[in-house]
């Protein structure tokens, strides 16, 4: 009893105020029942019940997910960063949870890492009221609070924005005072950074391994515990082995083309930010929109707060200045890699171009400013006394108010229950495949991803086990009983008057293991689907088909083991280290102060401004409140175009004219329309066009009927493009069957094929 009293009075109560500065991110999650559909998040919910079916199959690690791609399977787990499934997995196993309620809680449990490891980190260099501001910095920043968690639904990039800052925190105490609870903490979490999230841990990995190079270099005459930090790193990346070693050695064994595009969405040269977009206020989300606007934004308090800790830096007036350094110059480079102006270096850099969308890196450049704004705050403290009683509660009220509009996302309905045969609906629908939305991990020896076979996805419906066997191939005779041992073991009797190919609905892949009779056979490869195929001689037989590890498996889970040996070897080595023992202050006045300020701001947001709805829109009855020109035009008594924004009246040639529709569906539509936007000249040719297949990305065939589709649309402006007065027009049409939609006047007569938008005015460049 003692020693338990003793290790309460060791936990500091300012991690109290952090869970009060935390809440309102936390509140969509904890308020709400389910989880939005239509986001990343769905894919996620069923990953982690397949991989709840495999776990409870007998399946611990498995790499293989058999019932996805119409049932055919595919390695996502094989190539995907497997930590979250197994923290969600903990929870959704719990009696009276699902996998719905297991990927809710690692969103949870991802944005109280991100408040406690930064808190931590910064408290034990610059002091807690520092280490309460950085928490809400980069809470409240808008890409950690709602970008990544609900916006996307991207919970593995999501979880790994917490964990980035408790390895970190790890780290530095790891630094001051080698035990081996500390050294075990850090190796753990630094492979936690690695398998959270496949891109992010190259980005979070980087900054670790250089924040210790810097360590290293800066402090090595009096830092003797230098290579305790290395030895972290390096066993911390050897234990994550038996996840990126496989991913490595076994790339070209899958499809991984679809991850980079070149013109796409997945062009990375279409996803830089602007000066202007990052350093923008937050917008008010929109509850009558399929998908509210949002921009991708550092946030105001975030690049305030940081900016002053820089300015200080620079002035130098902060404590640690060199780790402070070290934040700032991360900072920039990140700021850097945002920008169009960085397009060199992810052309010239292989690996980059995965990254898809520079925009992620939104994440790492707020939790350097995260920081920077702590070194501010302490700096500003010690200069002016006078201001430490409100100060840092004054700090993190402003963090919390410019964040308010993300607090209140829009509501969703009720996710529904989670099982495989929904899953294979969805992906009879064309939604996607294997929850993934391109070809993405495929097998590189599918040449034609098949089609949905009746006969096998009846095991979904049945709730059993499916039958992969091309019955309709089977010779005269023959018979074949099929038996699962576990999900990845399959078992077939065979009874054959002649020899022939046993094909299964089954893709190859590198594990999958067949004996007959005992005896190892190598399968024939069935194209273009890429399926397996066992030659069988005559008479009766025992074939089994089994998921097992290659040899680069193997070696990585060695590697892992060895890692893991050595951990505990180091902390053999450190069992005499004694750990100074730091009774934390209590709660101070400010302490309270801040509590008080972060609790307030919760209550009144969710009790007053919530309910009366003052945060948002709520576009309703064919209105869209954002946009710039409200207007009605009935296109065929469909689909009727609400509003409209136009970037600019005038514009030069060659430059480019942004244009928003806002479409609303009047009906259920069982037609996917097409959207366009002209600049006609005043014969009425077409000066400049934009199309999209899919208005908003988003199919008619699926609109609601009491949202609105928000459709952006860029015109570029033909450099020779003579000066003068053009009409954008804007209308929908069938692009498989050349008709538009006609518009209709109030009385339902055709008055024409498309809509005037507003005039545009083109000069000559220069004028």
């Amino acid at each position: 009893m003692k020693r338990f009293k003793q290790a309460i009075q060791r936990i500091d109560p300012g991690y109290w105020v952090v869970l009060v500065i935390c809440l309102l991110a936390l509140w969509p999650f904890i308020g709400r029942a389910s989880l939005p559909q239509e986001t990343d998040a769905e894919l996620h919910i069923f990953r982690l019940l397949e991989l709840s079916t495999l776990v409870r199959g007998g399946e611990f690690y498995p790499r293989w997910a058999p019932n996805f791609y119409h049932g055919y399977g595919y390695p996502i787990f094989n190539y995907y960063a497997p930590l979250t499934y197994y923290v969600g997995l903990i929870f959704e196993l719990m009696p009276g949870l699902d996998a719905v309620a297991g990927v809710k809680a690692v969103f949870v449990l991802g944005l109280l890492g991100a408040g406690f490891g930064m808190y931590g980190f910064v408290r034990d260099n610059w002091g807690r009221p520092s280490g309460y501001l950085a928490a809400a910095v980069y809470v409240y920043a808008p890409y950690v609070q709602y970008v990544d968690p609900i916006a996307r639904g991207a919970l593995a990039e999501a979880f790994s924005l917490g964990v980035f800052p408790l390895a970190l925190w790890a780290l530095d105490r790891l630094r001051r005072q080698p035990t081996w609870g500390r050294w075990g903490t850090a190796v753990l979490l630094v492979a936690a950074v690695i398998l959270s999230h496949n891109l992010m841990a190259l980005l979070f990995f980087g900054l670790l391994a250089a924040w210790v190079l810097w360590q290293t270099i800066t402090r090595r005459v009096d830092f003797p515990g230098w290579r305790w930090l290395w030895g972290a790193l390096g066993l911390g990346l050897g234990t994550a082995a038996f996840f990126w070693l496989p991913v490595l050695l076994e790339r070209n064994a899958v499809n991984l083309n679809t991850l980079i595009g070149a013109g796409d969405n997945y062009d990375f040269r279409t996803h830089f930010l602007s000066w202007g977009e990052m350093l923008a206020p937050t917008l008010r989300l929109d509850w009558g929109a399929t998908e509210p606007v949002f921009r991708f934004n550092l946030g105001i308090a975030q690049w305030l707060l940081g900016g002053v800790g820089l300015i200080l830096l620079l002035l130098r007036r902060v404590k640690h200045t060199g780790q402070a350094l070290f934040f700032a110059l991360a900072a920039a480079l990140l700021t850097f890699m945002l920008l169009p102006a960085s397009t060199f270096l992810w052309e010239a850099t292989p690996i980059l171009p995965f990254f898809q969308f520079p925009w992620r890196l939104l994440g790492g450049t707020v939790a350097m400013l995260a920081i920077l704004a702590g070194v501010g705050l302490e700096a500003v403290l010690a200069r002016w006394p006078t201001v430490r009683v409100w100060g840092t509660a004054v700090a993190i009220t402003f963090c919390l108010l410019t964040a308010l509009p993300l607090t209140q996302p829009a509501p969703w309905p009720d996710f529904g229950d989670v099982f495989t045969f929904r899953m294979s609906l969805i992906e009879h629908s064309g939604r996607w495949l294997g929850t993934t939305s391109t070809a993405d991990y495929v097998p590189a020896t599918v040449d034609t991803v098949p089609s949905r076979n009746g006969t096998v996805v009846s095991g979904f419906l049945r709730d059993e086990p499916l039958d992969r066997v091309n019955r309709l191939t089977l010779p005269g005779g023959a018979e074949v009983v099929g038996e699962e041992i576990t999900p990845l073991y399959f078992r077939y009797t065979v009874s054959t008057p002649e020899k022939f190919l046993l094909r299964l609905f089954l893709f190859q892949f590198p594990g999958w293991t067949v004996t007959v009779d005992g005896e190892v056979v190598e399968p024939e490869l069935a194209r273009p689907e890429g399926f397996i195929a066992v030659p069988i001689p005559a008479g009766e037989h025992l074939v089994e088909v089994e998921f097992r590890d290659t040899p680069a498996r193997q070696m990585a889970w060695g590697m892992t083991a060895v890692s893991l040996l050595f951990m505990l070897l180091g902390g053999w080595l450190l069992r005499r280290q004694p750990a100074i023992a730091v009774i934390p202050n209590r709660l101070a006045a400010a302490d309270w102060r801040v509590l008080a300020a972060a609790g307030l701001v919760t209550a009144v947001t969710n009790l007053i401004l919530g309910p009366l709805q003052l945060l948002h829109y709520n576009s309703s009855d064919y209105v869209a409140e954002p946009a710039q020109m409200a207007r009605f035009d009935d296109f065929g008594g469909q689909i009727a175009l609400i509003g409209v924004d136009v970037s600019a009246e005038t514009a030069a040639s060659g430059e480019q004219v942004a244009v928003t529709l806002y479409w609303q569906a009047q009906t259920e539509l069982d037609i996917n329309f097409q959207s366009f936007v002209h600049a006609l000249r005043p014969d009425g040719t077409i000066a400049a066009q934009s199309d999209r297949l899919n208005p908003g990305d988003f199919p008619t065939r699926r609109w609601p009927l009491d949202k609105y589709v928000r459709d952006v649309h860029v015109l570029q402006l033909p450099a020779d493009l003579p000066p003068g007065d053009y009409a954008i027009t804007a209308g929908l049409w069938v692009q498989t069957e050349g008709w538009r939609l006609p518009l209709l006047d109030e009385n339902g007569r055709q008055l024409d094929d498309k809509a005037v938008l507003a005039s545009l005015t083109v000069k000559s460049p220069g004028e």
